[in-house]
């Protein structure tokens, strides 16, 4: 129980009038008819609008080497952080219900018993970044028995899969009066209609009136779509003319232009060829009646690699990554470069929120329904975390723990230092405790005899000289208990 200086009567707040606003909407985001017709929703460029969409975000993801690079950096980042899932409390069922979704999905450790890994699952619902959308299939497996941390057994319903549902298979999105997604139709043959509450559904940037969103690729297209022209030209170009164009004089004659005609093309296609032509007897060239000439362009081609640059220079500005540029070009400053990240990873960090508060709501709050009651979803839902989102540069960190030791900010308490350790790739610090085989409760039963708490114990260690050689410790928080 928690005291506090002031008594709280909860019976005494006050109660509105919960029958009063009308159910459902009275308006609407958008043209129904249309979002149906083009099976997703409009654009300003006709070959980006409805479902035709996603055939060209999946030709730039594929064959675009500056897109892959533009998609990676965001997957990258939210895959290589530290995601984590705590109980709601310290109630032993809170405990319960977090260690089951763990073993579920494959955090903290967990194997997991979905058909990908929580790094897996999470690439998966990173195709929304090119999409615009994902949608993903709650499938179901069998009730099976599990066993919790202390041994005992409870029968649980695992969920078995996150199943994708690419959104270019999408025909139909029905929403119910509520404004949310009521069930969901795919144009694939042998299909059944997807209801609302079996579906994840995660969208990058929404759109009123549309389903799917808007990619991250959308302002990347006109850049690639340049690109992709000029080096299909310049390919074009340099097969033409590298190889040189064969010209050939012959006689007016159809055997002439016949035998002119195998010249030119044994000369153009193999690298071996050549043409033997003789002159008359002290004449010339213009005395023959056989002649040719190599047409040579090549000089005379446009240099692409100024204007290739540039689009991906664009590419790279849709998402925020000027700083992978820096060196690429004329000019470029690590200093500066340091700078421009820093917007890139506030975009990462926010996305990977988002897409924590999304699995939490759309994915663990099913599972722990399902599982151990709506009850237990309302008020004892486990905590989805993520952190750790910058690139671990070792400069960087010691730079920044130099300036900070002089302002007062040490990293001497055991939580701090497995933090920086972890950061510069070091295991964590080893715990003396269970090193020393010295149980938790025989420590704090010592202290209690001694007639110390935990917070003097540190300010003891705390008023101890430097030179001691005893780390300094911070006072835990309330119902943390000896720090581990």
């Amino acid at each position: 129980m928690r005291l506090t200086l002031f008594d709280r009567s909860y019976a005494s707040v006050p109660t509105g009038d919960l029958t009063g606003p009308d159910r459902g909407e009275a308006g609407a985001d958008g043209e129904q008819w249309l979002r149906d017709m083009l099976q997703g929703g409009p654009d300003v460029n006709p070959e980006l609008s409805g479902r035709q969409k996603f055939f060209v975000y999946d030709e730039m993801r594929k064959t675009s080497a500056s897109v892959k690079s533009l998609l990676m950096f965001y997957k990258l980042t939210v895959r290589s952080a530290s995601w984590s899932i705590d109980p709601h409390d310290t109630d032993p069922v809170s405990k319960v219900i977090r260690d089951m979704v763990a073993w579920n999905l494959g955090l903290d450790g967990e194997d997991g018993q979905l058909d990908l890994s929580w790094g897996k699952s999470l690439e998966q619902g990173l195709q929304m970044l090119e999409f615009g959308c994902m949608f993903e299939e709650l499938v179901w497996g069998d009730v099976r028995r599990w066993r919790d941390a202390d041994g005992d057994e409870h029968l649980v319903r695992p969920l078995a899969r996150l199943a994708p549902r690419l959104p270019a298979s999408v025909q139909k999105v029905e929403y119910g009066s509520d404004g949310r997604i009521s069930r969901l139709t795919q144009g694939i043959a042998n299909t059944r209609p997807i209801p609302g509450d079996k579906l994840s559904y995660l969208v990058f940037e929404p759109a009123p009136g549309t389903w799917d969103g808007v990619s991250l690729l959308r302002p990347a297209w006109g850049a690639w779509k340049l690109q992709k022209l000029l080096m299909i030209s310049t390919g074009i170009g340099w097969d033409r003319y590298s190889a040189g164009t064969p010209v050939v004089w012959h006689p007016d004659t159809p055997e002439g232009a016949e035998r002119a005609r195998t010249i030119g093309r044994n000369v153009r296609t193999h690298q071996r060829a050549y043409v033997h032509l003789p002159v008359p007897q002290g004449g010339t060239k213009a005395d023959s009646e056989w002649a040719i000439d190599i047409l040579n362009a090549a000089q005379s081609l446009a240099e692409p690699s100024t204007l290739l640059r540039w689009c991906s220079e664009q590419i790279a500005e849709a998402g925020l990554q000027h700083f992978a540029r820096q060196g690429l070009g004329q000019t470029g400053a690590r200093a500066s470069a340091e700078t421009q990240a820093d917007p890139f990873y506030l975009a990462a960090q926010v996305l990977a929120e988002d897409l924590a508060l999304e699995r939490k709501r759309q994915v663990v709050r099913q599972l722990v329904e399902v599982n151990f009651g709506r009850e237990a979803a309302d008020y004892r839902m486990p905590r989805l975390t993520v952190s750790k989102l910058r690139a671990r540069n070792i400069d960087v960190i010691a730079r920044a723990i130099s300036l900070l030791e002089p302002a007062g900010f040490t990293f001497t308490d055991r939580e701090a230092q497995d933090d920086v350790r972890d950061l510069l790739g070091l295991t964590n610090l080893p715990n003396d405790l269970e090193q020393h085989g010295i149980p938790r409760d025989r420590l704090l039963a010592a202290l209690s005899a001694a007639g110390l708490d935990q917070a003097q114990l540190a300010a003891v260690v705390n008023s101890l000289p430097s030179d001691v050689g005893v780390a300094r410790n911070t006072v835990p928080k309330e119902g943390a208990g000896l720090a581990a």
